[in-house]
């Protein structure tokens, strides 16, 4: 962009230093014709002005009608067809693939999250198989871990299912509640504790919703579940 400047800013000079040679050598003319001072100045000035209205009007009709006919009749030579298509195919080629770069890029990190929302997840499922497949009936085992899939995914709680356990009293039911809220941090422990009423209905049948939530972390090691920090530790 410098240089483009520098380059307009010579040509002007150029330009302006040849008209002043041509008026002055006028008025030069003039004053050997035996006109006054008046007159050779005047000269001077006209000659000067119709000098700079040439040069806008041949720069006019150069910029705006011969240069595209000069275009048009070069684009019809095969080499300089060659030359000026091959620029556009470049940069258009750039854009295209500036524009998939990032489009792939939103792919990777959407696929990325997916992949980080299933391990975790799995991780959620397997801590609930290991953790009641000593109390819960093996037809019901899927069906806890099903239900766990709605938490996880927000998805309607009128989805939730009812799963028949055997020896665990209500604490196992809240310290199991919490490290799946502690684990997911989604909604609030009213929802957790919404999910352990309808999943767990025969073992919190004497339990309001409000008294589940306020007991999810009582007594931490009592209990055959025990409140974990992690669901991944061992």
């Amino acid at each position: 962009m410098k240089n483009s400047n520098l380059e307009y800013i010579i040509l002007y000079v150029l330009i302006v230093c040849v008209a002043l040679v041509i008026a002055t050598l006028a008025r030069m003319a003039a004053a050997s014709m035996g006109f006054d001072g008046f007159t050779t100045f005047m000269v001077f000035i006209v000659v000067l002005s119709i000098l700079v209205i040439v040069y806008l009007s041949i720069h006019v009709i150069l910029q705006g009608l011969m240069l595209p006919w000069i275009g048009k009749g070069l684009s019809k030579i095969p080499y300089f067809q060659n030359k000026i298509n091959k620029l556009p195919a470049i940069e258009i080629q750039e854009d295209v693939t500036e524009q998939r770069s990032l489009e792939d890029i939103r792919n990777e990190q959407l696929q990325n999250r997916v992949k980080e929302q299933e391990e975790k997840l799995n991780i959620a499922l397997e801590y609930t198989r290991k953790t009641f497949a000593p109390y819960v009936f093996d037809e019901h085992v899927e069906l806890l871990c099903n239900n766990v899939k709605v938490y996880a995914n927000k998805l309607n709680p009128e989805n939730l299912l009812p799963v028949k356990a055997k020896e665990l009293l209500p604490i196992d039911i809240f310290h199991f509640g919490w490290n799946i809220w502690n684990y997911f941090k989604i909604g609030k422990q009213i929802d957790i504790a919404y999910f352990l009423k309808r999943v767990f209905p025969n073992i919190l049948k004497d339990a309001e919703i409000e008294t589940i939530k306020s007991h999810l972390k009582d007594e931490e090691r009592k209990g055959f579940i025990k409140i974990r920090e992690s669901l991944s530790e061992q």
